[in-house]
């Protein structure tokens, strides 16, 4: 009697969302999984079913396969990897096959799942302000964080370091380099295999500068001071564990690259930055 109902109900769900065509099964965020004696296995909706019988089951394209019962192995259920964000979302309660379903309107569910995150990235830096001056610059960088997911939303925090190498204007013996050492945390919407985030990085600068002098040797400088950065991106997830990101990070003027004297006014460091990289999700 249970399965009887589950099958009308499932029934319902399908009429209800395809009344005008075929069953979509891409309206549905978890797939039955049929394993038969011979070694197939069948991914898509039970629509029907007779106990001890046969089951028909609807797949991809619309078409419907009709299994018997003395040839199933196994049944089972997955998530729906074709799920679409504007489908109707079905949920699955405890029970294998024989289970009901519970409708949900919310955004289509994260691909991500809440754990650590190492991000290896290419930072381009486009210097501004006080040091528009020096030639668009190249800076690795890596973040080692954790992120812990609530539905469709993502909390992250964690360490973040970058190296940048200035590419300061003309022919000189002269160099300059700053190294970014921060905590950052952030927000994000997840919505299928896409991610939004925003958030802020403060901690410390640590800033060189080598000026060559061609008689009586060169002079350089080590400064430490507050660095931040305030970030925005977007990442897609190829597959579960591993996604491709585009990011940009303002650096605003919050320490000195180039000390000021008591004749010179100093120069700040703040930049632009375009971030190529990638997610790892570990």
């Amino acid at each position: 009697m249970k399965r009887f109902l589950t099958t009308l109900f499932l029934a319902a769900i399908a009429v209800r969302a395809h009344a005008d065509g075929d069953l979509d099964v891409r309206a549905f965020e978890y797939l039955d999984v049929i394993e038969t004696t011979d070694g197939s296995v069948w991914k898509g909706v039970v629509v029907e079913q007779t106990p001890n019988v046969q089951y028909k089951v609807a797949i991809a394209g619309g078409s419907v396969h009709v299994i018997k019962a003395t040839e199933v192995a196994k049944m089972s259920k997955q998530r729906n990897p074709e799920f679409r964000a504007a489908a109707p979302v079905v949920a699955p309660t405890e029970g294998g096959v024989a289970t009901t379903y519970e409708r949900d309107r919310g955004l289509p569910a994260p691909l991500a799942e809440t754990g650590l995150r190492l991000e290896p990235e290419l930072a381009i830096v486009f210097p501004t302000g006080d040091i528009d001056g020096i030639e668009t610059s190249f800076a690795p960088s890596v973040r080692f964080g954790y992120e812990a997911l609530f539905g469709n939303f993502g909390i992250s925090g964690g360490g973040l370091a970058r190296f940048t190498y200035w590419r300061l204007p003309g022919d000189t013996k002269d160099a300059a380099w700053t190294l970014e050492s921060m905590a950052y945390g952030r927000a994000a919407l997840h919505i299928s295999r896409v991610a939004a985030y925003a958030g802020i990085a403060l901690g410390v600068d640590t800033n060189y500068i080598y000026v060559h002098r061609d008689f009586g040797g060169g002079m350089d400088d080590v400064r430490l001071g507050l660095g931040a950065n305030l970030q925005t991106g977007i990442e897609v997830l190829a597959t579960p564990t591993t996604a491709f990101k585009l990011g940009f990070d303002y650096h605003p003027a919050t320490d000195e690259l180039i000390p000021r004297t008591p004749t010179t006014p100093g120069q700040s460091v703040e930049y632009y930055a375009l971030l190529l990289g990638a997610s790892l999700h570990i």
